[in-house]
């Protein structure tokens, strides 16, 4: 009895010390695969930004010299354009990371010791993952609070400094502000196209900056290049004098120079916009009886698209398992032929949802669904 106690108490304690030795090496495992992918992301993403900020400044820096815009302009312009080009390239800079660190594993023969030692496919791929997903997650923090402003600033530099045409107007939530000749409008967009305003103020005034009339409307329609503002008031100046007459109306034609297309400038285009004001434009387009198609997809490709690079990563890993051996090319003609498939389907499902043939909440999740699916059907099958 007592020789057989002794045994057991043993043999607990060689399963208690195989099962911490396993977690222990698990742990060491994950630590080392984030540690090769994070090395590889390193190097991958600042070579995909420089070579497109390469090409951007081989584009755009005629167009400022041609312009004789300062130096210092242009830098700020190229400096500001690397937040865009992160957000653009960091899904494939993802993909190609998690590629390279597993090929370099397989030329050193190192999956081949964790075949024979019985690890499982999903060990190795799960903490890739887990790091793809949480550099999603802060990718989508920067395209909340940064990417779009640092685009704008961007942009209003180009248009000031390379194209001479300082902006006449600007939107501050849903409130359009525009400068035109000799007259300032006030108002919010009622429709898409801008033929219909909501909340109407416009002011004129003379060369000296005298007001000589003011109109304030519940809305205004644009027919036959002319505006009809509807349920209002008017503020005429009598002529030299400080008097004004003031009379209400219900509909009021005036032929002014400024037209919808001039404030449709104004509006930011919706892949130009920060996903706060998207959903203020889809909620403003909803309540006023427009189709809010476009701004909804490209709302929820903004989301999603950070996640791009979780979804590739896994089709992508397993497709790699698959390979007795690779390497540096061999890893870097997977992911650039993966991720160029992956962003010809992105912008056609895109394009699906703008149109309304999908509805816009799934067509950026079709992507995803088919690249999960395509994943997890390889790692059914994958054997180590």
């Amino acid at each position: 009895m007592g020789t057989q106690f002794h045994l057991c108490r043993h043999n607990r304690w060689i399963d208690n010390s195989a099962v911490q030795t396993g977690a222990a090496s698990m742990s060491v495992l994950s630590r080392y695969l984030l540690r090769n992918f994070f090395l590889m992301f390193a190097l991958v993403l600042p070579g995909l930004i420089g070579i497109y900020l390469l090409i951007e400044v081989f584009e755009r820096l005629d167009d400022f010299i041609e312009a004789n815009a300062p130096m210092s302009s242009a830098l700020a312009y190229f400096f500001l354009s690397i937040p865009k080009i992160l957000y653009e390239l960091t899904p494939l800079a993802v993909l190609l990371a998690g590629l390279l660190s597993i090929m370099l594993l397989s030329r050193h023969m190192e999956l081949l010791a964790m075949r024979s030692l019985g690890v499982k496919p999903w060990k190795v791929i799960f903490p890739l993952l887990l790091a793809a997903f949480f550099l999603s997650a802060i990718l989508v923090s920067l395209k909340a609070l940064y990417i779009p402003k640092a685009a704008e600033s961007a942009q209003a530099i180009f248009q000031v400094e390379v194209k001479k045409k300082p902006p006449r107007g600007m939107l501050k939530g849903n409130r359009l502000f525009f400068l035109g000749d000799n007259s300032i409008w006030a108002t919010e967009l009622g429709s898409p196209d801008a033929k219909r305003l909501k909340n109407v103020q416009w002011f004129s005034f003379d060369n000296n900056y005298v007001i000589t009339q003011f109109v304030a409307a519940s809305e205004a329609t644009y027919s036959g290049n002319k505006w009809i503002f509807k349920h209002g008031l008017r503020k005429l100046r009598m002529g030299k004098e400080p008097n004004y007459s003031v009379k209400a109306f219900e509909s009021l034609d005036l032929d002014l120079a400024e037209g919808p297309e001039d404030f449709v400038a104004v509006e930011t285009p919706p892949a130009q916009m920060d996903m706060v004001s998207l959903w203020r434009s889809v909620q403003r387009l909803k309540q006023s009886g427009y189709s809010a198609k476009e701004q909804e997809t490209v709302l929820w490709g903004q989301i999603l698209y950070p996640f791009l690079g979780c979804s590739l990563l896994l089709v992508g890993l397993t497709i790699t398992l698959f390979m007795e051996r690779g390497g540096l090319s061999l890893g870097l003609g997977l992911g650039v032929a993966i991720g160029f498939a992956a962003w010809v389907t992105w912008s056609f499902a895109l394009s699906l949802g703008k149109t309304g043939m999908v509805p816009a909440f799934f067509a950026p999740w079709m992507v995803h669904l088919v690249l999960i699916t395509m994943g997890f059907v390889l790692m059914r099958r994958l054997r180590f």
